[in-house]
């Protein structure tokens, strides 16, 4: 794949078609293992996605100011949690979590949850627009441990 740098937002016409295998990606360490399959800063378009695997809780959460979320479990079960809503949530099942509300999860059913997440920046005409989330913060401040496919 070809980019403008390895730091910076991918040019358009650089950017190309690419497949990945299972399990394969730009994989950063920051308490977890995150497979970023298509990123902010170096693939980029108008959404990010990463597969994550977790055995730990992220309770009561965390805010992203700049993006929205999309949650879809593909093992385990988990219950969410975003503002005063609750969703439990089994194989299979999808959450969304609107930007700038605080949210988190906890595991249920003691086994370990992976997940696909998807993060979009927020519309236009919301409190905050932008696209510096949590894959660019991965991208730009954790340990990449395989560059790519």
């Amino acid at each position: 794949m070809t980019t403008e740098t390895d730091q910076g937002n991918a040019r358009t016409s650089a950017i190309r078609p690419y497949a990945l295998p299972a399990g394969k990606g730009w994989v950063y360490e920051m308490g977890g293992e995150f497979i970023v399959k298509l990123g902010e800063r170096r693939q980029g378009r108008r959404f990010a996605v990463v597969e994550y695997a977790t055995d730990q809780d992220e309770w009561p959460g965390h805010t992203h100011a700049t993006e929205d979320e999309v949650f879809y479990l593909l093992k385990g079960a988990l219950t969410f949690r975003c503002g005063d809503d609750q969703f439990d949530v089994d194989e299979g099942g999808f959450v969304f979590l609107p930007g700038g509300i605080e949210h988190g999860y906890k595991l249920r059913g003691g086994t370990p949850a992976q997940l696909l997440i998807v993060t979009a920046p927020m519309p236009e005409g919301s409190p905050t627009v932008g696209w510096d989330g949590f894959v660019s913060d991965l991208e730009s401040g954790a340990e990449l441990r395989a560059p790519e496919q």
